[in-house]
């Protein structure tokens, strides 16, 4: 599989109405934006402008005109991250990026700005655990989570078993060490 057949398989929330270029080639100049050091709405907007020439032809778009920064902000503000996370996990599979006898670490960060209820007794905020190779320095896996939901730990637990790493060295955080051994 492919990563552009992978970005193919997430679901498209958007009316048909408008659209411009299908998700996948909007999802796939993210990545490249991203991997070129462009961060942020505005960011990944800049790369878009300075490169669309080339991106335009290149991806064999009709239009020369890329993707404006309230596309980009509306549409990462509305994707399904899960969606996209489990396409990417099953390209990583796929494309190898664990080999046997390799170290990765696991860690999950919370998002900043997707605290709900800040000064209440019960904050719920998002957060992404991901797994990192470390030989390579690649992110080869991905999960969201609310903390209101689900633990860190059940989702750690899911995701290496989704992965089905074999060979491969594992470190995590004290948070999964057992407190009664």
């Amino acid at each position: 599989m492919t990563l552009i057949e992978a970005l193919k398989t997430i679901p498209d929330h958007r009316r048909g109405a408008g659209q411009r270029y299908p998700l996948w080639v909007f999802l796939l100049l993210i990545i490249l934006g991203t991997m070129s050091g462009y961060r942020g709405y505005r960011g990944l907007t800049r790369f878009m402008l300075r490169h669309q020439e080339t991106l335009s032809e290149q991806l064999g778009l009709r239009r020369a005109a890329l993707p404006s920064y309230s596309t980009i902000r509306r549409l990462l503000l509305e994707i399904d991250f899960n969606a996209v996370a489990d396409a990417f996990n099953s390209w990583a599979q796929t494309a190898g990026l664990m080999q046997a006898g390799e170290n990765c670490a696991v860690d999950g960060k919370s998002l900043r700005n997707t605290v709900n209820n800040a000064h209440g007794s019960e904050q719920n905020f998002v957060n992404v655990v991901s797994v990192f190779q470390l030989e390579q320095g690649l992110v080869v896996g991905q999960a969201a989570f609310d903390n209101g939901d689900r633990s860190e730990i059940q989702v750690v637990y899911d995701l290496l078993e989704r992965l089905q790493l074999s060979g491969v060295t594992i470190s995590l955080d004290a948070l999964h060490a057992p407190k009664n051994s």
